[in-house]
Order: C-alpha cells, then sequence, then structure tokens
C-alpha cells in the first residue's frame, strides 16, 4: 500500500511512545515455509515513499524513489538504476554498483541496495514463490543517512523494455506533493501508442483545489541516458504537462515518478474489459492529508445499476475516530462516465457528518481501480487530500476455513510522538509475515517509526486474531477487526475489510492508538 500524504513536524520523541516495556510479550516463530533466496532472481522495479534525515539537517524530507535492481538468485544484487525526488529536488539515474539480501523460508529477509560507498537498507516480505515479487520498507539507519517508507516491487518482463510495448489503455493514481509541497492526488487514465498519449481523462486534487479534463502526453527514452530503456525499462514521459521518469514492469504495470512540479509517485496499470454497469460489494480504501493532519476512510458498499446500499465506512481524521453506517446513509448512488469508460462517482450522506461523501474512480479491471476523496461543501470547502484502491468483493462467506495460510502484511502511515496528543504525526512503516491458523496470528515483523530516531525494531514477533463479521451486508456494525500484538507493545486494533480471502485492507481504528495507518493483507502463493 502508498504512505499518508504528511504535513512534516519535527519532535525530540521516544520508542516508548507506542512501545512500552509493558507491552505484549510475543517470540516470533522459527520461520517455516517454501521461500529461499532463489525466489529472488531477475531485475525488478521497486517504489517506495516516505522521509530521510541526512547529516546536518534538523528535520525530515519527504523522499520518493522508484528504481530497477537485478538479484541474482543467490543473495547477490548484481546491478540496477534508481531515481529520487526529494521533495522536488531530484537526483536521476543513480546507478546500483551491487548490494546483497537474504530471504528465509517465510519470505522475509534483508535487501541491501549500493551505491558505491552508500547503502541503503530495507526490510522485504515476499509474496510469491514464482516471481518473487513482495513487499518492503526503507529501514536505512546509518552515518550517512536515515531513511523509511513503504512500498513493493514487481518482476520484470525484459521483453517489454521498449515504449511500444506500453499500448492501450492504462489506469493510473500517481500522490505526493505538488511543486509548492502541498499534498496532491492525481489520477486518471490514458491510452498510449508507439509513445504518443493521444486521450487521456484526469481528476485531480492540489491541496483542496480539484480539477479534471482531457490530456495528452508522451512517452520516451531519456536522451541523457538511451541505454537505460533497454537494460532497466526506463524512460521519461510527459502526462498532462507534468514530467516523469518511468520504469516498465510489464506491458500490464509501469512505475512513475514526477520529475518536475512536485514530487508525485504511482502506478499505471493496463486496463481491459471495463463494465458498463456494476452489480456486487465493492471495498475501498485511502489515506492522506487532511487540515488536521493524516486521515484514512476505509469501507465497503453494495451497487446495483445505480443504486448503492450497505454503506459501512470507517474515518480516521488526525486521530479523531467516526462510523459512518448504513442507518446513517441517505442519498446513496453511483454513476457511470460513458465518455470515459471505467470512470465513475460513487456518493452517499452520512447524516452525523455536514460534508456528504463523494468518490471518484477509475476501474482497471472488472474487480479493482484506484479512488480519490473528492468531497467538499460549498461553505466548507474539501474534506482532504486522499486516494487509494477500490476492488470488488468475491469468495464470501469469509471464515476461518478459507482466511488461512500465510499472509504477507504491510502498514504505513503515521505515528503520534508525543503521548498521543495528536499535535505531532510522523512516518511509520511496517512489513512482515503471520501465518493465520482458526484466525489467530503468528509470525514476525519489522517497524520503523521514523522520528523516534532510534532506528528501525527488526523481527519483533507478531500475534494477534481476527475477529469476521461476514462481508459487511449483514447490517450496522458488521465490520470485521484484527488485534495484532508485536513485541514490546499494547495491542493494536484494526477495523479489516475483506475483498476475498487472499486480500484484505485494514485501518486502525482506536483513538487511544498512536497511529493513523492503513495496510494490506496478502495471501503468499
Amino acid at each position: 500500500m502508498k504512505r499518508l500524504l504528511l504535513i512534516l513536524s519535527i519532535v525530540t520523541a521516544f520508542w516508548t511512545a507506542a512501545c512500552s516495556s509493558g507491552g505484549s510479550n510475543v517470540t516470533p516463530p522459527p520461520p517455516t515455509g517454501n521461500f529461499s533466496a532463489a525466489n529472488l532472481n531477475g531485475q525488478y522495479a521497486f517504489v517506495t515513499s516516505g522521509e530521510v534525515f541526512t547529516p546536518g539537517s534538523i528535520s525530515a524530507t519527504p523522499l520518493s524513489r522508484t528504481g530497477s535492481f537485478t538479484a541474482d538468485g543467490q543473495g547477490h544484487i548484481t546491478g540496477g538504476v534508481e531515481d529520487v525526488n526529494l521533495a522536488g529536488t531530484l537526483n536521476n539515474a543513480i546507478p546500483i554498483t551491487g548490494g546483497s539480501y537474504t530471504i528465509s523460508a517465510d519470505g522475509r529477509g534483508t535487501l541491501n541496495l549500493s551505491f558505491g560507498s552508500n547503502t541503503l537498507q530495507f526490510g522485504i516480505t515476499l509474496t510469491s514463490t514464482s516471481t518473487g515479487d513482495g513487499l518492503l520498507i526503507d529501514e536505512t539507519f546509518t552515518t550517512n543517512q536515515a531513511s523509511t517508507g513503504s512500498g513493493n516491487f514487481f518482476k520484470q518482463n525484459t521483453a517489454s523494455f521498449a515504449v511500444s510495448a506500453v499500448s492501450g489503455p492504462y489506469v493510473f493514481d500517481f500522490s505526493g506533493l505538488d511543486g509548492t509541497n502541498a499534498p496532491e492526488s492525481f489520477i486518471g487514465e490514458f491510452t498510449a501508442n508507439n509513445g504518443v498519449i493521444g486521450t487521456g481523462f484526469f481528476d485531480d486534487n492540489v491541496n483542496g483545489t480539484f480539477s479534471n479534463g482531457a490530456f495528452i502526453g508522451t512517452l520516451a527514452q531519456d536522451p541523457l541516458d538511451p541505454s537505460s530503456l533497454s537494460s532497466f525499462g526506463r524512460g521519461i514521459a510527459v502526462i498532462a504537462s507534468q514530467n516523469f521518469v518511468f520504469y516498465i514492469a510489464d506491458s500490464n504495470r509501469v512505475r512513475f515518478l514526477s520529475t518536475n512540479k512536485g514530487m508525485l509517485s504511482g502506478d499505471a496499470v493496463a486496463q481491459a474489459n471495463v463494465p458498463t454497469s456494476l452489480t456486487g460489494g465493492f471495498v475501498f480504501v485511502v489515506a492522506g492529508a487532511s487540515g488536521s493532519g493524516g486521515v484514512t476512510r476505509i469501507g465497503r458498499f453494495s451497487v446495483s445499476g445505480s443504486s448503492v446500499t450497505s454503506v459501512l465506512m470507517d474515518t480516521n481524521d488526525a486521530g479523531n475516530f467516526h462510523q459512518t453506517n448504513t442507518n446513517n446513509v441517505t442519498n446513496a448512488s453511483i454513476t457511470l462516465d460513458s465518455a470515459n469508460p471505467g470512470r465513475g462517482i460513487v456518493t452517499f450522506t452520512d447524516s452525523q457528518l455536514s460534508v456528504p461523501l463523494t468518490f471518484v474512480f477509475y476501474l482497471s479491471s472488472p474487480n479493482s481501480g484506484v479512488i480519490q476523496d473528492v468531497s467538499q461543501s460549498a461553505t466548507k470547502g474539501a474534506t482532504d487530500v486522499a486516494d487509494g484502491s477500490i476492488a470488488a468483493q468475491s469468495g464470501s462467506p469469509f471464515t476461518s476455513s478459507n482466511v488461512t495460510g500465510t499472509y504477507a502484511f504491510n502498514w504505513s502511515g503515521l505515528s503520534i510522538q508525543n503521548g498521543g496528543s495528536f499535535a505531532v504525526q510522523d512516518e511509520e512503516d511496517l512489513v512482515g509475515q503471520a501465518t493465520l491458523s482458526n484466525l489467530n496470528l503468528s509470525g514476525a515483523a519489522d517497524i520503523f517509526q521514523f522520528q523516534s530516531v532510534v532506528g528501525p525494531k527488526i523481527n519483533l514477533g507478531v500475534g494477534g486474531s481476527i475477529t469476521i463479521r461476514g462481508d459487511g451486508t449483514g447490517g450496522d456494525g458488521q465490520r470485521s477487526t484484527i488485534t495484532v500484538n508485536l513485541t514490546g507493545a499494547n495491542p493494536i486494533n484494526f477495523v479489516v475489510y475483506f475483498v476475498n480471502p487472499q486480500l484484505a485492507f485494514f485501518a486502525n481504528t482506536s483513538t487511544s492508538s498512536t497511529r493513523i495507518v492503513v495496510g494490506i493483507l496478502k495471501a503468499q502463493q
């Protein structure tokens, strides 16, 4: 999942803000499973977004990176390249000169990428034995740099390393900061043909100012480094007058990082078979920034034609938690945009909130897409700048018999570093793996609460349990929950919405918690 858009602040803080000596005492189990170093073999397109401290700095700086690394299947990184955007300051085409990695039987491991004398350190969890795809967090903590952020990596198909391979319609979601370091969410769709983006449509939210419309663009080799396209799938793009560097994972996924007008990053995913009408249940999650700080919204709804029912939503706005229940919802509807296939708008009113809820989405398939919060009122303006994922529900009923096995998971967002008041909020990232048996968790994870400035915590034990209360259509209060126990931490409570037995989105719920995060639970395959 992508990190929250942050309003940054610096504070002197301690790990004990969330992990005290009176917390859980969970011992990580011995790693078991079918993973090994051989599963990470080939070229991989990666992305992270987070923050960095460098020597002499007095505060953290927003940082996004995307690139390609090559793993040899034996624990060695043999090369690669990355592009870095540091709050709008670019460092392009940085060679990866080497590195190393480890993979335990449970898919957890480490990834070290070397850039001459400097090394970036990541904690990783593989999600696939066949491709080696996975989740990662930056946990660099050296004399040269302290940085964190969440992301993922996908195996690249080197046969797709050509501009012509990016062909047909794509849906994209880019988020981060604009040129003034204000939060921005930029989603939409485009059609590409031999490097020409002839038709596209976008929805943009820059610090609460909305715009949308048609655009054109281009995809091309980088004239300053033309060989990087054939070697790493790297090129440059212009989308709606904004410049980007891109990395091709394959013809179905391209990763982007802006190189002017701010710091945006995200993926474009091939669009196919989008429906002209919707039926069934959909789960959504968005994260970003409000006027109060970090904000998350997670929920689900059912669709039949233009009718929307069984709406549930959980909002955490800088520690102010609110549940939207079916009996509070009126004026719920959904419309599809006939001029832009896959684009639609869903809206509903919560009688306990002063602003109607409105979301625009772009489906890349009948089962998945991207979504942006465009809620606003004439008097209060936009509620937030937030975006994320939408996915069709399937495979219910969800029970202990099908929600079982091994899962990789990641959460990202904000930790609260001053005793639980919500004045100071800064980066927290976690990646781990757990076995689910009878809805009980047993596993291990790495976590970095960034402004604690004591470094990442490695190989913490993970315990806890899931309580399943249907698929969300059974009435108000029918939310499933997760309680996570980490070594040295008090129990952490989340609401969870299952997309299917192999995938779920979750967000923390308690205002007594020291975090505002969203996460993903994904079955290992």
